[in-house]
């Protein structure tokens, strides 16, 4: 990774002050580092944050530091106290938290998959069967434990079930928890596959539960925010395409980002698309041209419109 450091919530280098003393011609055209705030080891917020500094540093002579965290609303939080210039969301966390600390996107970067497991000798088979039982929800401040608890008030009650009694853990935990029978079932909210749990499958195998039942309810209460989506046959072993909730992830910055800093992003997203797929994603979950500005409730950047629209013309 060269362009990149990775550090939990290490200090801030330079950042947006970096890019307005070059502006200014103050600084050496090399640009100072940016803090990009992504998520959980062996998630793909990490893993799109190592790539996007690879081609950041390619295309802009920039650097990323890679800040590792609970996920979106961490992430959120680090933008809006000014640890991070950038940081990685789930649109349904951003929407709720944009407009209130000043936040913008540069662009809608790819699609999430909520992915709910259970051990292959595990009984539940429907998310109704999750009712009384053990589930981890996601991390403290992740994107994954605000989508599942809006997942599990909206289908639960339908189904004619009751609350799991959820806890949060980080994804490395939940599957230890799963495969040693501390937990029921585990929800994560990442690209497929994820490398983590292919890893953790191979040992102890799990099944996909089929979500489909609870997209209709999930999106009669939060309208706009959530997707139809399929896991594809053969992830983690499954030998069918599973139905569930796709949700669609935001590349987040500060409003005063300087216009600089959010224009190199954007040629980085429209020109180098295909060097931002992690090795063995499948599925249509990352950056597509005709997408990149989708990013519903949260306004684009000024500057990262204008180079999309210099982009599109």
């Amino acid at each position: 990774m060269p362009g990149a450091r990775v550090s939990r919530r290490g200090l801030l280098l330079g950042g947006v002050a970096g890019w307005a003393l070059a502006l200014a011609g103050c600084a050496p055209a090399r640009t100072r580092d940016l803090a990009l705030a992504c998520g959980e080891p062996g998630g793909a917020y990490l893993q799109f944050g190592e790539l996007l500094a690879d081609a950041l540093a390619a295309r802009a002579g920039a650097a990323l530091d890679l800040h590792v965290t609970h996920g979106s609303a961490e992430n959120l939080e680090m933008l809006a106290s000014g640890e991070a210039d950038l940081g990685l969301s789930l649109a349904d966390t951003a929407n709720e938290t944009a407009a209130s600390h000043d936040l913008a996107a540069i662009g809608r970067v790819y699609q999430n998959y909520l992915q709910c497991l259970v051990l292959a000798t595990s009984d539940i088979a429907s998310i109704a069967d999750l009712a009384g039982r053990r589930v981890s929800i996601g991390a403290p401040g992740s994107g994954s434990s605000r989508t599942t608890r809006r997942l599990l008030e909206a289908a639960l009650p339908a189904a004619g079930g009751t609350a799991p009694q959820a806890t949060e853990l980080e994804l490395a935990a939940a599957l230890r928890a799963l495969a040693e029978g501390g937990i029921d079932a585990l929800f994560w909210s990442g690209g497929i596959p994820t490398p983590e749990i292919t890893a953790a499958a191979s040992a102890h195998p799990v099944r996909v539960i089929d979500l489909g039942d609870a997209v209709a309810p999930l999106r009669a209460a939060h309208p706009r925010e959530y997707l139809d989506a399929r896991i594809p046959a053969g992830v983690y072993g499954t030998t069918r395409t599973t139905a569930t909730v796709g949700i669609s992830n935001l590349l987040m910055c500060r409003a005063d980002l300087a216009r600089d800093a959010a224009r190199a992003l954007v040629d980085v997203l429209v020109g180098d698309a295909t060097r931002l797929v992690p090795t063995g994603s499948v599925g249509l979950q990352y950056l597509a041209l005709d997408t990149l500005i989708d990013t519903g409730d949260v306004p684009l950047h000024p500057a990262a419109m204008e180079r999309y629209r210099e982009h599109y013309r």
